[in-house]
């Protein structure tokens, strides 16, 4: 299991200094007013693993606007060995950042996000269903990440030969220019691919299960598509396809066009499903992607669940909870006021903490 022993946040956002014990195996519920910093929490974790925000794309804007620069600071507990590992992340102003391992300087963000996967649940969640493919090959390429060891490798060599086709192509290169890199793209293109098609097997009928906890959807089909007619060899697809591509400036096929479709009855399934639908759909999709992890590695995720009543009415939070807590992980949970989960805290292993102005105190 991957947990946070201890967390320090400095200026981050309205987070001037923070320095909690949250529980391990359970619960730890956020609770305070709009703007009190409770999300801005979550957010700190999400970037202690990924090095950047959920919120924004401008990694500057979490830099409290009285100072200049932010720091946040956990010690992250596995289960695989039972050690605790240091990790620290380090922002300035100017843009100049610095992130480490037990001492040691990170160089890429995947070091991070080996230690401590984190998984979200926020308001915006129900876009995995609702928005274009690139979120859902965000989804499949973090599970893909974790399932196989080579997964990363393969994957930044694709996006190597991929830019580099792309240059030559918009340059109106030579076919004799391209070539090369259209054969280091089909190499690394079909290694993606195949670990991708591996891991949504695994992980259907996982998730086919987890969703009758939560919502009931007959009809439901799930399937991937590679970003090419995968009945043919992709060196064929973009040999086919050269000519029109040198025309576009840009490959029309590949991974970087794959996606995971989601249907009911054979009509798309954010065309049908109520927003609240959508969001216990996309949960459980999240869910079976942690207990994947947790079954494969035997390292359970960290869950980050922002604002928990919205668009789930009691019942649905309580199932919500229920199998939140069966996959024995960390959750954090942020909430209005306590009131509006107490109903919710009969059975669970839990921590309280207070957010206000950015101050975050531990109930006793």
């Amino acid at each position: 299991m991957a947990a946070l022993s201890q967390l320090e946040i400095s200026n981050f956002r309205n987070l001037l200094s923070v320095n909690i014990s949250p529980i391990p195996s359970g619960f730890n519920f956020l609770c305070g007013k709009n703007g009190s910093g409770k999300t801005s929490l979550l957010e700190s974790i999400y970037y202690i693993s990924l090095g950047r925000s959920f919120r924004s794309s401008v990694l500057g804007r979490v830099i409290n606007n009285t100072a200049e620069s932010l720091a946040v600071f956990a010690k992250i507990k596995s289960s695989l060995d039972n050690l605790e590992s240091a990790v620290g992340f380090e922002r300035k102003a100017d843009g100049a950042s610095k992130a480490r391992i037990n001492g040691h300087n990170v160089t890429s963000s995947s070091e991070t996000a080996d230690i401590l996967p984190v998984q979200l649940i926020d308001s915006y969640c129900h876009q995995l269903l609702d928005s274009g493919p690139a979120i859902r090959r965000k989804f499949m390429d973090w599970g893909s990440f974790y399932d196989n060891a080579s997964f990363i490798r393969n994957w930044k060599q694709f996006g190597r030969a991929l830019k580099q086709r792309n240059i030559l192509l918009k340059s109106r290169a030579s076919i004799s220019e391209i070539n090369p890199w259209s054969k280091e793209l089909v190499s690394s293109s079909t290694q993606v691919d195949a670990i991708r098609q591996q891991y949504i097997a695994k992980l259907t009928p996982l998730l086919n299960e987890i969703i009758g906890n939560l919502v009931d959807i007959p009809g439901l089909e799930i399937s991937y598509y590679s970003g090419w007619n995968n009945s043919l060899h992709y060196e064929d697809v973009l040999a086919d396809s050269l000519d029109r591509d040198r025309l576009l400036g840009h490959t029309q096929f590949g991974p970087q066009k794959a996606d995971l479709v989601i249907k009911i009855n054979g009509v798309p399934a954010k065309d049908i499903l109520s927003r609240g639908q959508q969001k216990l759909f996309v949960c459980a999709m999240i869910v079976a992607r942690g207990s994947l992890l947790q079954s494969g590695t035997k390292r359970s995720s960290v869950y980050l669940v922002d604002d928990l009543p919205a668009e789930l009415d009691i019942q649905s939070q309580t199932r919500l909870l229920d199998l939140l807590q069966k996959q024995n992980a960390q959750v954090f949970v942020t909430a209005i006021n306590l009131d509006s989960i107490k109903p919710l805290l009969t059975s669970l292993n839990s921590k309280m903490f207070h957010v206000e102005h950015g101050v975050v105190d531990e109930c006793k």
